[in-house]
């Protein structure tokens, strides 16, 4: 028995000594990275290691890791032996100040909800009291009417005040618990990120003397991202359009970002890199088959290698000519980088994003753009011109597609896309509409008719659009309106007159570029006919 317990205490021994030596380290964020749709984390730690291997574990991470995604380098004269991703469901993610906050307004609702309830009680049984001792006894038994009267205008008083009590508590009760609702269902929400595990990478090292070991660690996280906004602001028709481009980031990993470096990436790691493969085409008659699959999942990576460096490319130089600033904004300190892939805007000064927060908003850019102001008006939709600036060289700038805040002449005029999915070498920005150019579009009567030629009928239509310039300046615009397109054979379309328009066969749609001086007025008139059977109806006139 004796050597039974010996070698079971020698066996045991041995696989003490052999474990590995263990180091919990909570890393530092270092800087963010954020896409379009997830983030590239990069933190460091430091962990002192003894002799022989140590499993130095990271914790405290976001659980929306992509394990394949980690990558993991060190300073130091060791070895990094592997490197494994899992969960921690033990310790769950910490109490946020906005969790705190919720639950101490939670606490002082819920105590003036049980003061009025106690209350409440009070006056009931009050009540209860009174109307259980209201018998009064009459003038045999030494009670006056006059003491009667006293009491009857007591218990009406008094039951009075009870009553308006009773109801000014329950209505007072049922505010008190919509407001504690809503703040419950906010801790909710936020406590189901709460509740989420946390994340941790063991690193196993091997060193042969014991040293500090310092870690560089990067990984990819769902649940954040960016979108562009735009500040358009135009000082008048004679000077450029200053564009301010911005950031909105935000993220719900789960851990906030504390006074972070962050950089702005335009790529999108959520589409995929693959290319897709285009096969042949087949075509067969239908004949339903059964088929079973056997659908086997694959083993997953641990590590995934480092990236391959991207050549970097040197921004052209831009005319950054702006008046003389109140104070430096924070897109003053942006470093851009075009990679080959993606644009990166590297922004110097700090942030704080909080995790499932409103998010944050970065100034990225300013930009003086060289623009020529026009005006351009579709009469048939909307009988106002709006001004427009056409600039050039915007495929310099790294924009992306956005919704963008108009401003002209210190005023804001409202809100319109900047839509960078363009192949024209001039974008348009559209300013906003221009009261002071007047436009009218109504049908000749003259000539607009309808006739019966035979089996068919043809319909003639002819329309007028005006346009007068009420402005100081003279202006230059452009106005669009269109001819119907036949797609059937047995409709026909035929263009009296343009009216000196640049005419689309394939679209119908009609052109003119007028200038007018200040105080004149131009019209044009175009006519068209369509022919169709006369037993018909066509659709669309």
């Amino acid at each position: 028995m004796k050597k039974i317990i010996a070698s079971f205490l020698f066996i045991l021994l041995f696989q003490l000594t052999e474990a590995n030596d263990q180091k919990k380290v909570k890393p530092s964020l270092k800087q963010v990275t954020v896409f379009l749709n997830r983030a590239q984390i990069n933190s460091a730690a430091t962990a002192y290691i003894e002799a022989g291997t140590t499993d130095i574990i990271l914790e405290g991470l976001p659980p929306y890791i992509d394990p394949q995604s980690i990558q993991v380098s060190g300073k130091g004269d060791f070895i990094i032996m592997s490197v494994k991703h899992s969960l921690n469901y033990v310790d769950p993610q910490k109490k946020s100040q906005e969790v705190i906050v919720l639950e101490d307004s939670i606490d002082r609702i819920q105590l003036e909800l049980d003061i009025i309830r106690s209350l409440r009680e009070v006056y009931m049984k009050e009540e209860q009291m009174i109307l259980t001792n209201q018998s009064i006894r009459g003038e045999q038994n030494g009670v006056s009417p006059e003491s009667l009267e006293e009491m009857a205008d007591f218990f009406r008083d008094r039951l009075t005040e009870i009553r308006t009590e009773l109801l000014t508590s329950s209505r007072k009760e049922k505010k008190v618990m919509e407001r504690l609702q809503k703040y419950q269902n906010q801790l909710a929400s936020l406590n189901k990120i709460l509740n989420q595990p946390t994340a941790q990478i063991v690193v196993t090292v091997s060193t042969k003397a014991a040293k500090n070991a310092v870690l560089d660690i990067d990984y990819i996280v769902a649940n954040a991202g960016w979108y562009p906004l735009y500040d358009l602001r135009a000082k008048d028709t004679k000077s450029p359009v200053q564009l301010s481009y911005k950031a909105q980031v935000y993220q719900n990993t789960g851990i906030d970002w504390k006074n972070v470096k962050l950089k702005l990436s335009t790529a999108n790691p959520s589409l995929g890199g693959t290319k897709p493969q285009l096969y042949t085409w087949y075509l067969d008659i239908y004949d339903p088959v059964t088929y079973g699959y056997d659908k086997k999942p694959k083993a997953g990576r641990y590590y995934a290698p480092s990236v391959v460096d991207e050549e970097v490319m040197p921004m052209k130089s831009m005319d950054m000519k702006m008046e003389e600033p109140n104070a430096e904004g924070v897109s003053n300190y942006t470093v851009v980088t075009e990679t080959t892939l993606a644009a990166e805007f590297d922004i110097a000064i700090p942030y704080s994003v909080e995790s499932g927060g409103e998010g944050q908003l970065v100034d990225v850019q300013n930009y003086d753009l060289p623009a020529t102001y026009k005006h351009s008006a579709v009469p048939k939709m909307d009988k106002d011109a709006f001004l427009m600036a056409l600039v050039t060289g915007w495929e310099e700038l790294n924009l992306l597609s956005g919704n963008a805040n108009i401003y002209f002449e210190g005023t804001y005029v409202g809100q319109s896309f900047l839509d960078i999915q363009n192949t024209s070498d001039t974008l348009a920005l559209s300013l906003g509409r221009d009261s002071k150019v007047i436009i009218e579009r109504k049908t000749v009567k003259d000539f607009t008719k309808k006739n019966t030629i035979g089996t068919n009928k043809k319909d003639e239509y002819a329309y007028e659009i005006i346009v007068r310039n009420t402005k100081k300046d003279a202006i230059e615009i452009t106005l669009e309106d269109q001819i119907p397109v036949t797609k059937n054979s047995q409709i026909e379309v035929e263009v009296i007159d343009n009216g000196g328009a640049e005419y689309d066969a394939t679209t119908g749609k009609l052109t003119w570029k007028l200038k007018l001086n200040s105080a004149e007025t131009k019209s044009v008139i175009f006519k068209y006919s369509v022919k169709y059977p006369k037993n018909k109806t066509v659709s669309g006139l």
